[in-house]
C-alpha cells in the first residue's frame, strides 16, 4: 500500500493524519521505556511509559525543554517528598497538612510562570504527591521509593529524546518571523498614512493592528522553549511588540485629538514615508536568506530618513513630535530584532555576543490566578487529607493523587472545569482499557516478561486514541490513567474487584476537580479577561497611592527606566487582553484600544504631576494651592480604585482634575494633560470598569 493511500484509509477512518505518526512513535516509545524500566528491574516501570507520554512533544526543541523540566520537577518535588516523609514519622496528619501546603505553593508559582517553566512546577508538587500517596511501609523504606520514581522518569524522559529525535523536525522559525513581520508591516501602514495623508488611523483600524499584535504575542509563549537563540529573538521581539504599542499609542492620541503630525514645511515627511513604504514591501516578503541583505538595506534607510526627519524638525526650532520619536525607536528595535532572527533563521547555536543580547521586559503575570489556584490546590487537599487522616483509607490517598495531578496541571488552562470533561471521558477509556488487560488477558500471562509484552497492543491502541478526531481531546490522560493501573507484577492477584476499585479511585479524579473547579474560584475564559483588565484598571490608583505615601520627592520621574519598565508592563498586558477579548467575543473588545490610550495617558499625566511638584518651589499663594489640589486629584484617584463602587467617586475625582488643569500655576501641556484626563481618560476608564462583575 502506497503512503497516499495509507494516507487516505486513516483520513476516512477519522484520525488525523498530521498527529498519526507522532501518536503512533510515541506509544512504542511509552512501551520501549516500560520494556527497559522492566529489564533494569525497577519497582514501577509503568511510570517510565507515564514520563515518556507526558515529555513527548512534536518539536525537537519542545521535547528537549521538556524532557528537562520533567526531570528537574521530578527531583525538587521527590526531595521534599523525602524530607516531608522523614519528619512525618508515619503521622498522617503531618504528611496531609504538608502535601496541601507544598501543593499550594507549587500551583502559585506554576501560574506565576511561562512555557514549560510553569510544568515543571506543576510537576513538582504532584511528584511529591506520588511519592508521599503511594508509599507504603517503614519510614527508611522511602530512599528505594523515591529513587525509584526519580529513575523511572529518567527512563522515560531519556527513551522518549532518543527515539522522538529521530523524526522530530525543528521549530517552524520562518513561520513566527513572518507573522511578526507582517504585524509591525502594519503598524508602519497606519504611520505612513499619518505623515502622508495627515490624518490618524480610524479606531477600527487601530483594534485590528491590536489583535494582530496579540496573534504574534501569544506564539511567542512557547517559541523559546529549547533553544537560547530562540530566546533571544523571543526577546527582540517583545520589544518590538512594546515598540510597536508605543507608536499605536501615540498615532491613536492622534486620531483622539482629530489632528495631524505638526511637521516643518523643510521636513522631508515625503522621503520618510516612501522609506517606510519600502520597508514595509521588504518585510511582507518571506523571510529567506536572499531577502535578508534588502530587508537590512530598507531598515537603514527608513532609520536614515527618520533621523533626517528629526534633525528638521530640531533645525526649525520646534519639539520632536512624540509620534516621530516613537517610529524611531520602533526601527532601531527592528533593526535590533533583524539581527537575532538572522541568527535563529541560520539555525546558529553559538553563545549570543554580549554586546548584542538584549534585555527582558517585564511582562505580565498573573498574580490573581496564581493565589486563587493555590487556595483551590492547598485547600481541598488539605481537606481530603483530614478525611485520610481520619480513616487511613488507602483509596482516598490514591483518589487525592489523581485529585492532585487535576488542581495543579490543570489550573492554568483558560476554562479547567471543561477540561474536566475530556480528561474524565479520556480516563474512563483509560481505566476501561487497563481492566480489558487486567481481567481478559494478563491472566493468560506465564512470567513477568509476557506480562510486559502484553503491553504493547495496548500501548498502540492508546496512540491510536490520541490520533482519533473523536477522542484526541482527552486522549493524553487516556493513557495516563492506562499505564498508571498496569503495574506489571507476576503473579497478578486480588481477582476482579481491586483493580476496578483501583480504576474508580483513579477517574474520580477529573470528577471531583470539575466540581472542585465549578465551586471554588470557578474560571473560565471570561473570568480571566475580565480579571485581568480589573487588574490594569488597578494600575492606576496604585500608582496615585504610591506618589501620595512618598510625599513631595518623585519615585519616578518622567522618562526614568521604571516608568519605562511599567509602561513594557501594561503593553504586554494589553496585548494579552486583546487575546482574551478576541477569543472569547467580548462585546466591549472595541474599547480595549481607548483603555490602552486612557491607561497609558493617565500614567503619564500622574508622572508629570509628581515631576512638577518635585520639581516647583512653593512661593506664592497661587503655587500652594496648585499644590493642593494636586495632593487632592492624587487622593481622589487613589481613592477611586476601592471595592466600593460609588458613582459619586467619578464625579468627584472628575472634578478634582478639572480644577487641576484651571490653575494658572501648572505648566500649560501639564494643565492640558488634566484638563483630557478629565474630560476624556476617567469616563473612558470608568465605562470599562461598569461593564465588570
Amino acid at each position: 500500500m502506497s503512503a497516499s493511500t495509507a494516507t487516505t484509509w486513516a483520513r476516512a477512518l477519522g484520525f488525523h493524519t498530521s498527529v498519526l505518526a507522532f501518536a503512533l512513535r510515541t506509544a512504542l516509545a511509552a512501551f520501549a521505556a516500560l520494556l527497559l524500566a522492566y529489564a533494569l528491574g525497577l519497582e514501577h516501570p509503568h511510570w517510565a511509559a507515564m514520563s515518556a507520554w507526558a515529555c513527548s512533544q512534536p518539536m525537537r526543541e519542545h521535547l528537549l525543554s521538556r524532557g528537562i523540566y520533567r526531570f528537574a520537577g521530578s527531583v525538587v518535588g521527590v526531595a521534599f517528598a523525602v524530607g516531608l516523609v522523614l519528619l512525618a514519622q508515619e503521622s498522617i496528619w503531618v504528611l496531609a497538612l504538608g502535601l496541601a501546603a507544598w501543593s499550594a505553593l507549587c500551583a502559585f508559582l506554576g501560574n506565576l510562570q511561562r512555557g514549560y517553566m510553569a510544568y515543571g512546577c506543576m510537576l513538582a508538587g504532584y511528584s511529591a504527591a506520588m511519592v508521599i500517596l503511594l508509599h507504603v511501609g517503614p519510614v527508611a523504606a522511602i530512599w528505594p521509593f523515591a529513587w525509584d520514581r526519580l529513575l523511572t522518569v529518567v527512563t522515560g524522559v531519556l527513551t522518549a529524546v532518543c527515539i522522538s529525535w529521530c523524526f522530530a523536525p525543528r521549530r517552524r522559525t520562518a513561520v513566527l518571523i513572518a507573522q511578526s513581520r507582517k504585524a509591525l508591516a502594519c503598524v508602519l501602514q497606519a504611520a505612513i498614512a499619518t505623515l502622508r495623508q495627515h490624518a490618524a488611523p480610524a479606531p477600527v483600524e487601530m483594534a485590528a493592528l491590536l489583535s494582530r499584535l496579540a496573534e504574534v504575542e501569544e506564539l511567542l509563549e512557547l517559541y523559546p522553549e529549547g533553544s537560547r537563540t530562540a530566546r533571544h529573538t523571543s526577546r527582540a521581539m517583545h520589544w518590538q511588540q512594546h515598540r510597536a504599542l508605543d507608536l499605536v499609542y501615540h498615532l491613536g492620541l492622534l486620531q483622539r485629538a482629530e489632528v495631524a503630525v505638526d511637521l516643518a514645511p523643510e521636513v522631508p515627511a515625503e522621503q520618510l514615508a516612501r522609506a517606510l513604504a519600502s520597508l514595509v514591501q521588504a518585510l511582507q516578503a518571506a523571510p529567506e536568506p536572499q531577502q535578508a541583505q534588502a530587508l537590512r538595506q530598507c531598515l537603514q534607510q527608513a532609520i536614515a530618513a527618520c533621523e533626517a526627519a528629526v534633525a528638521a524638525v530640531q533645525a526649525a526650532g520646534q519639539a520632536v513630535p512624540e509620534v516621530l520619536h516613537a517610529l524611531y525607536l520602533l526601527l532601531q528595535a527592528m533593526h535590533s530584532g533583524w539581527e537575532a532572527e538572522q541568527r535563529d533563521l541560520q539555525g546558529l547555536r553559538r553563545p549570543v555576543p554580549h554586546e548584542q543580547r538584549m534585555a527582558p521586559l517585564p511582562l505580565h503575570r498573573d498574580w490573581v490566578g496564581a493565589r486563587q489556584a493555590a487556595v483551590r490546590a492547598g485547600g481541598t487537599l488539605l481537606l481530603l487529607g483530614m478525611v485520610w487522616a481520619l480513616t487511613e483509607w488507602r483509596l482516598v490517598a490514591f483518589g487525592m493523587l489523581g485529585l492532585s495531578v487535576m488542581l495543579l496541571v490543570f489550573s492554568g488552562f483558560e476554562s479547567p472545569h471543561r477540561t474536566m470533561a475530556f480528561v474524565l471521558r479520556g480516563q474512563l477509556i483509560g481505566a476501561a482499557l487497563a481492566l480489558l488487560c487486567q481481567t481478559l488477558v494478563w491472566p493468560w500471562a506465564q512470567s513477568g516478561w509476557q506480562m510486559v509484552w502484553m503491553l504493547l497492543p495496548f500501548a498502540l491502541l492508546g496512540g491510536l486514541v490520541f490520533a482519533h478526531q473523536r477522542t484526541a481531546a482527552g486522549a493524553m490522560d487516556t493513557n495516563m490513567a492506562m499505564f498508571i493501573l498496569l503495574a506489571p507484577v507476576f503473579p497478578q492477584t486480588g481477582g476482579w474487584t481491586q483493580p476496578l476499585s483501583m480504576a474508580l479511585a483513579v477517574v474520580s479524579g477529573p470528577a471531583l476537580a470539575w466540581l472542585v473547579y465549578r465551586g471554588v474560584y470557578p474560571t473560565n475564559a471570561q473570568r480571566r479577561l475580565q480579571t485581568l483588565a480589573r487588574m490594569m484598571l488597578a494600575e492606576v490608583p496604585a500608582l496615585a497611592r504610591r506618589l501620595l505615601e512618598e510625599g513631595r520627592p518623585a519615585l519616578w520621574p518622567v522618562g526614568s527606566a521604571a516608568a519605562a519598565l511599567w509602561q513594557a508592563q501594561l503593553h504586554h498586558r494589553l496585548l494579552r487582553l486583546v487575546r482574551w477579548a478576541d477569543k472569547t467575543q467580548w462585546p466591549a473588545r472595541g474599547q480595549l484600544h481607548d483603555l490602552g490610550l486612557s491607561l497609558r495617558a493617565m500614567q503619564t499625566a500622574l508622572l508629570q504631576l509628581q515631576q512638577w511638584r518635585r520639581d516647583t518651589i512653593l512661593a506664592t499663594p497661587a503655587l500652594r494651592r496648585t499644590e493642593r489640589l494636586a495632593v487632592q486629584a492624587l487622593q481622589r484617584t487613589a481613592a477611586w480604585g476601592g471595592a466600593a463602587r460609588d458613582p459619586r467617586q467619578q464625579v468627584r475625582l472628575q472634578a478634582a482634575w478639572r480644577a487641576l488643569s484651571a490653575q494658572p500655576g501648572l505648566p500649560p501641556a501639564l494643565a492640558a494633560q488634566a484638563l483630557q484626563v478629565a474630560q476624556r481618560d476617567i469616563p473612558a476608564l470608568e465605562a470599562l470598569r461598569q461593564q465588570l462583575p
